[in-house]
Order: structure tokens, then sequence, then C-alpha cells
């Protein structure tokens, strides 16, 4: 499974491998509140505050644990989130990603298989910031052999929870 936060891949292993029910408890109140205090995890799940501390470490160390907040960009003043599809040319795909990645405009990069080769998600200020990425930053990078963007008019979920059971 990719690790979202450094594109790592693990080894073939099942999601969960190396977590007992403690860590899946903590992973379960962390994703339905990150700001939850260790010592209310600690008193939820029967164990000591030093448990919950040190596990939460562990895993973040482990990369099986990541704490964010996740903005709302409408509120912070973008007007347009798009998808885009693109199909590459044979041996760019690497470079693509990492130019990809680099854009501030991209929120998530992912590569896939099917009818595009890449799927990238863009937050843009206003309808001239997108058509500016898909028409002259984006092709720039070269390598490219298609690219297909659609505009999201509203997000109806946006979540980071997993079933832990």
């Amino acid at each position: 499974m990719p690790n979202p936060s450094n594109g790592d891949q693990n080894s073939g292993e099942n999601p969960g491998d190396g977590l007992d029910d403690i860590d899946r408890g903590i992973l379960r109140l962390l994703q339905e509140d990150g700001r939850m205090p260790y010592r209310q995890i600690a008193r939820e799940l029967g164990v000591s505050e030093g448990t919950v501390r040190i596990r939460s470490s562990r895993m973040q160390e482990s990369g099986a644990l990541n704490v964010i907040a996740i903005a709302d960009p409408f509120r912070l003043g973008y007007s347009v989130l798009a998808f885009v599809l693109i199909k590459v040319e044979p041996g760019a795909q690497d470079r693509l990603v990492q130019e990809l990645t680099a854009l501030d405009e991209s929120t998530y990069v992912s590569t896939c298989i099917g009818r595009a080769d890449l799927y990238m998600q863009l937050v843009c200020r206003d309808n001239d910031h997108l058509h500016e990425l898909l028409h002259r930053r984006i092709p720039a990078l070269g390598g490219i052999r298609d690219l297909e963007a659609f505009m999201e008019l509203e997000m109806h979920k946006v979540s980071y929870r997993y079933n832990l059971s």
C-alpha cells in the first residue's frame, strides 16, 4: 500500500501488519479527532498515557500514522478544484511525477492504470489560473501524450478514515 506521505511502497504485507488492538484503537480514536489528548485515548482504551505516547510515536516513525490538518480550500480563497488524467510518453513517468508533485497547485498525484497513467488533483484561485496550468505550465513539462481535466463543482466527502477492524 502506498504511503501517502512519502510515496514508499510496503513489501507486500497486509494493511495493519504489526499493529495490535491497542494500536488500532489509538488509530481509530485519532481518526475521529486528531487532536484528542493522549490522556483521553488512554482512558478510553484502558491503558496508560505513556503507552499511548510510545505507540503513537512508533506508528508515526513507521509511517502508519500521520496526524495532519485538512483545510477547506474554498475558505482559503481557492475557487476552482480540478482533477486531471494524464497519459505520458514512454520513459517520462518518473520525471513527470517529480515535477507534478512539486507544483504548489497539486494536492494529490498518483500513478494509475486504465485510460490514464497519472491522476492529479489541483487547487486554483480561479478559471484563469486553471487555464494557465492546463494549457501552458503542465504541457511545458514535456512527455505528456494527452491531458483530460475535470472541474469539481462540489465536494461531497473528504475522508482519510480507514476501517481498522
